[in-house]
């Protein structure tokens, strides 16, 4: 398994994620049982985030690329939850389903310690 593809990804970040980190991290393990192939695909996802409408207002992609690997991901879910909070690592922390200290250690892994 090498990423998802760009449908795959235009699906994922389209949808809301109410249940943050912990949504995400099902959908990404049901997609890599179900996958086929190198990518995941959109049948691949749960039906539940295949036929999920769009989220309102949802800022573009950060990394809108062929492929996109869980950490990819997961980092990118982290600058949004560092964005919306203005930095506050607390409430991003919150926001993404986890603890300040799980969240401060993938800072540190992704090189995020600038980001505000």
């Amino acid at each position: 398994m090498t990423g998802l593809t760009s449908d795959t990804l235009d699906l994922m970040l389209r949808y809301a994620w109410p249940g943050n980190v912990r949504e995400l991290r099902t959908a990404i393990e049901h997609a890599v049982v179900m996958a086929r192939g190198e990518k995941v695909t959109p049948r691949d996802l749960p039906p539940w985030l295949r036929n999920a409408p769009p989220a309102g207002n949802k800022e573009p992609p950060l990394l809108a690329r062929e492929s996109l690997t869980v950490a990819e991901a997961e980092k990118e879910l982290i600058i949004r939850a560092l964005k919306d909070t203005g930095g506050n690592r607390t409430l991003a922390a919150k926001k993404l389903g986890m603890s300040r200290r799980t969240l401060h250690r993938k800072i540190k892994e992704y090189h995020l310690e600038d980001l505000k």
